[in-house]
């Protein structure tokens, strides 16, 4: 099952790469911006202090890390590039020993391999400097991980490990960064992040590694770089007529996911998750999307943690917002969720990010990682389907939205 689930990853991995590589970007190779990037950081990895982090609280302390990083800086060639003010699109390769050699427990926690594709959006663009915000997500290789007990070949207080359970992970980063043009070809970079490791509980132990890290470094352009298209060659499209409508979505999506026990019960048990969901959207701009949702998930791992309950329905409600681009788009979503049956029971409050690829018109495939509590819960793939829905606006309202170019 592990190496199945090595393998799930792997493609997970090529899948994103392929997205964001190929899916999204389209161009001649000798009109890219390529740039390539160093980077030094200084992190700390934080783990909760209570009665299930309490074991992980001697892993707390200082982290160095370096990457290196090759990206495109995109100009204008597609529209949603111009709406996006120009992200840059790259690959990142990550280590880090998660401790310093100095550091009695190094050892113990072992080191970090990551390689992740990003996209990294302008917050305040700007030719010599800007603020951006970068979201990467894809593989990390962790060299030690959970033992139950220490022997040959196993490094000494693995059964401490409590954050990793296998050697395979997903690697997320969630970073703010400044750029500032030095000459015309380097730039200096300093950024201030989030980056995470976990198997999204598909082997437990599974409390995963948050590591807050600061960071600085250097890009240079490979070639000199293209300015951006000027948007006055891109107007906006007007219909020749407005009719006086406006639409909504509403997407319905079904994702399967997997949990493993064996910390809990010795044994390598693993259930499936099944998630039903359902998003009502208005389009805020051309893009982004905000709405609300309503989500049924059904876990069979109840059964095993709450013994006295057999598995039942979890309702949620959440709200949603999708990042569009192109055919791929990001789904964030926040949510609180009936965690056990009663009236009485908890619930609990939870954030899922999504990635969609829509295959043909309203049909997507999907990725989810859905968390808690700074916590992978569970790692989902599915599909769903998405409609746009039209409707009349109120007759005062229809005249600020007459087309300028052939009103009535």
């Amino acid at each position: 099952m592990e190496r199945r689930n090595r393998h799930s990853f792997i493609g997970l991995a090529l899948l994103l790469t392929l997205l964001i590589f190929g899916g999204v970007v389209q161009g001649q190779p000798k009109l890219r911006n390529y740039e390539i990037e160093a980077r030094v950081h200084l992190g700390y990895l934080y783990f909760q202090n209570d009665e299930f982090h309490s074991a992980l609280a001697r892993y707390s302390r200082h982290a160095p890390a370096i990457e290196l990083s090759l990206h495109r800086n995109t100009y204008g060639q597609q529209r949603w590039e111009v709406l996006h003010n120009y992200p840059s699109i790259g690959l990142t390769a990550y280590y880090s020993p998660l401790a310093f050699r100095s550091d009695s427990i190094a050892k113990e926690l072992g080191q970090v391999y990551a390689l992740y594709p990003f996209i990294n959006f302008p917050i305040i663009p700007g030719e010599r400097s800007k603020l951006t915000f970068k979201l990467g997500v894809g593989l990390s290789f962790l060299t030690n991980k959970f033992h139950p007990q220490d022997g040959d070949g196993i490094p000494e207080g693995s059964f401490h490990n409590y954050a990793i359970g296998s050697h395979i992970n997903a690697a997320v980063n969630l970073s703010f960064e400044y750029r500032q043009r030095i000459i015309d070809r380097l730039s200096v970079v300093t950024s201030a992040g989030l980056t995470h490791f976990s198997n999204g509980a598909t082997r437990s132990p599974n409390m995963g590694i948050n590591i807050f890290s600061v960071a600085t470094g250097l890009s240079w352009y490979l070639t000199p770089p293209k300015a951006n298209i000027d948007r006055r060659l891109r107007p906006k499209n007007y219909l020749f007529e407005f009719d006086g409508k406006r639409h909504f979505v509403t997407d319905y999506q079904y994702t399967l996911g997997i949990k493993d026990l064996s910390q809990q019960y010795g044994t390598h048990q693993y259930f499936f998750v099944h998630d039903l969901a359902a998003d009502f959207m208005f389009q805020l701009t051309e893009r982004d999307r905000l709405g609300i949702g309503v989500e049924v998930v059904w876990d069979n791992s109840d059964k095993m943690m709450q013994p006295y309950y057999k598995a039942f329905l979890k309702p949620a409600v959440l709200l949603s917002y999708e990042m569009m681009l192109d055919r791929v788009s990001f789904m964030f979503n926040l949510g609180i969720r009936k965690n056990a049956p009663g009236p009485n029971q908890a619930f609990l409050f939870y954030q899922k990010l999504g990635l969609r690829y829509y295959v043909w018109d309203g049909l997507f495939a999907s990725l989810s990682f859905t968390t808690y509590d700074i916590k992978a819960d569970f790692i989902s793939v599915g599909f769903g389907y998405h409609l746009q829905h039209k409707y009349y606006l109120p007759r005062h309202e229809k005249k600020s939205h007459r087309s300028p170019v052939f009103p009535r």
